[in-house]
């Protein structure tokens, strides 16, 4: 097992210095998606500044929605990128060297590719969640939630991505497809709880885990809530467990393209 993780972080460590080699490249690409993101949370601000709370989400919820998505979808997108490279490794046929490599297959995957500009999510998600924290008055207790609710956070993304980007092995070319089932995903992670009710927010919480992601930590933060700490803790290892096993079940119907590939 240890094996495996310091293989893994050696795979991270050449992607950052691969993408640090083109250091304008690098920066404008942190940079620009840092201010799209700020753009983002300005428009969600003055939104809800006009028409009021929503459901008892205020200003400051959104500024910490927003620093949880970012940080948990910069995080995996940036050293996991490989994830969402699976629809091309598959359709082009170079899923065969990782099929080969004696390496553990999903790390082998996973860090096959790095993303430079989700390194600006992640420091944008930093600073919504220092913002948040001094404006809420953030206390040890919730510090300490934040951190846990991120790495849970963080778990539950990766287990999406493998999950929906898993499913190239079932298409001939799954890449639009996989593509719009990630933003179905996705899209609800950017909106506040209170926008979600009754049916809308069992689908998003127990079928799509949207919300496990920044609406419920924000709501469990906010509250102190230890029974949604433990449930999106939980939560997050039982899809990393149904990732796993659908991702290796799914290899299984791959057939290589016989297409001539080189990489690491």
């Amino acid at each position: 097992m240890m094996k495996e993780i310091k293989f893994a972080l050696y795979a991270i460590k050449k992607n950052i210095q691969s993408s640090r080699e083109l250091r304008t490249s690098f920066l404008m690409n942190v940079i620009g998606m840092a201010i799209n993101n700020i753009a983002f949370v300005f428009l969600w601000v003055y939104f809800v500044k006009s028409v009021g709370v929503i459901g008892g989400w205020t200003t400051y919820d959104i500024i910490g929605l927003n620093g949880f998505t970012a940080l948990s979808y910069g995080i995996i997108v940036s050293i996991f990128m490989g994830t969402k490279k699976i629809p091309e490794y598959v359709t082009t046929g170079s899923f065969d060297r990782f099929m080969l490599s004696p390496k553990n297959l999903i790390l082998r995957v996973a860090t096959s590719a790095f993303s430079p500009s989700a390194i600006g999510d992640a420091i944008f998600g930093i600073i919504c969640l220092s913002v948040y924290g001094f404006l809420i008055h953030i206390t040890i207790v919730q510090i300490i939630f934040v951190v846990l609710l991120i790495i849970f956070g963080a778990i539950i993304f990766f287990s999406m991505s493998l999950i929906i980007n898993g499913l190239s092995f079932y298409f001939v070319d799954a890449s639009s497809f996989t593509d719009s089932v990630f933003q179905l995903f996705m899209t609800p992670t950017l909106f506040h709880g209170g926008a979600f009710h009754g049916v809308t927010r069992f689908i998003f919480t127990f079928i799509i885990p949207s919300l496990l992601i920044a609406a419920i930590p924000t709501e469990t933060v906010k509250n102190l809530s230890f029974h949604n700490l433990i449930y999106i803790g939980v939560g997050s290892f039982i899809w990393l467990y149904i990732a796993i096993r659908l991702f290796k079940n799914s290899v299984r119907r791959y057939e290589s393209s016989n297409f001539m590939t080189f990489g690491n």
